[in-house]
């Protein structure tokens, strides 16, 4: 499971008291430690207020805190990476998978949101609502910003973008510009093994069909319409094809989370057209079954979109209004 950066920033903490190597009296300053991990004061000031809870460090002066419950001296001196050395490891706070850790939740109220129409996120709120630094809902709001769900608008605000028919059928239209030709340069250079993964997989997924989970579903789309595409070997075209990533989103956040899975699977045959005429090698074929894939699959989103705009709930966060 994704640690929160708080989490990593206790467990490094806790692991250097209980080991020692964060002796009794020893001045613990939250400033000192945010540089040290090279993290925001907010997550440190929260994990040592936890400390402080559990009786494992004392306030000191008004300012700082004491290892230890009554420490019998003050010990003042800078912290280093080897004081939380255990078994020849330094301590490591990942501050990609903060943000990461909140990503699912705040992408899926964003994404239900988008598709019912016009909202704006205020990004101070959010911080408040996930217990996260600014920094970490800053990384967030950018990231989602790149895929094209959210615009800024002024200095603590974004606009969601709303996903109605014709933006939808915009984004399909770039893809099928883009896409078909990409596959074919990957159908060059992919590898036989991957392609037999691929196909196997999908396979796998067809058999136990309805029974399988959503986070399945995305994977078996970034397969094809990431992982596979990127072979092309263009990146300038990846990065165009960033921005259609919305259209990926509302099967990953409504399939099996909103709304039932249907009858027969959304797309498993058309992959499979899509690799098995890469593993033939042949390069416009698969253009042209990827170019036949996304014309279907625009007209079943589409479905889909509707459905929930029209009869969907949402429940909507403070951070969204």
């Amino acid at each position: 499971m994704t640690k929160t950066l708080r989490d990593q920033l206790y467990a490094a903490l806790r692991q250097g008291i209980d080991g020692g190597g964060l002796e009794p009296g020893l001045v613990l300053l939250e400033g000192h430690i945010a540089k040290l991990f090279g993290i925001s004061r907010s997550p440190v000031r929260q994990t040592l207020s936890q400390l402080h809870d559990e009786c494992l460090i004392c306030r000191f002066e008004g300012r700082g805190y004491l290892v230890g419950v009554t420490p019998e001296e003050v010990v003042r001196r800078p912290l280093s990476e080897a004081d939380f050395q255990q078994s020849g490891q330094a301590p490591k706070v990942d501050r990609t998978v903060s943000w990461r850790a909140n990503l699912d939740s705040v992408e899926h109220d964003v994404v239900l949101c988008s598709i019912k129409g016009a909202f704006e996120l205020n990004e101070l709120q959010l911080s408040k609502a996930l217990n996260v630094s600014r920094t970490v809902a800053h990384q967030i709001m950018l990231h989602l910003q790149s895929i094209g769900l959210v615009e800024k608008i002024k200095y603590n605000s974004w606009n969601v973008v709303p996903m109605d028919d014709e933006r939808l059928h915009n984004l399909y239209e770039a893809r099928r510009q883009l896409e078909p030709y990409m596959i074919a340069r990957a159908a060059r250079n992919i590898s036989n093994n991957a392609l037999d993964g691929y196909i196997e997989k999908l396979h796998c997924a067809a058999k136990c069909y309805p029974a399988i989970e959503g986070e399945l579903l995305d994977e078996l789309e970034n397969d094809l319409h990431h992982t596979a595409i990127n072979l092309g070997g263009n990146q300038e075209i990846m990065n165009m094809l960033k921005r259609t990533h919305p259209i990926l989103l509302i099967s990953k956040h409504l399939l099996g989370r909103v709304l039932e899975f249907p009858d027969q699977d959304p797309f498993f045959d058309e992959h499979l057209r899509v690799f098995e005429k890469m593993r033939s090698r042949q390069p416009e074929k698969a253009g042209e079954a990827l170019l036949e894939h996304l014309t279907l699959s625009e007209s079943k989103v589409l479905d889909r979109l509707i459905h929930f705009r029209e009869s969907g709930d949402v429940v909507i966060p403070n951070y969204l209004r």
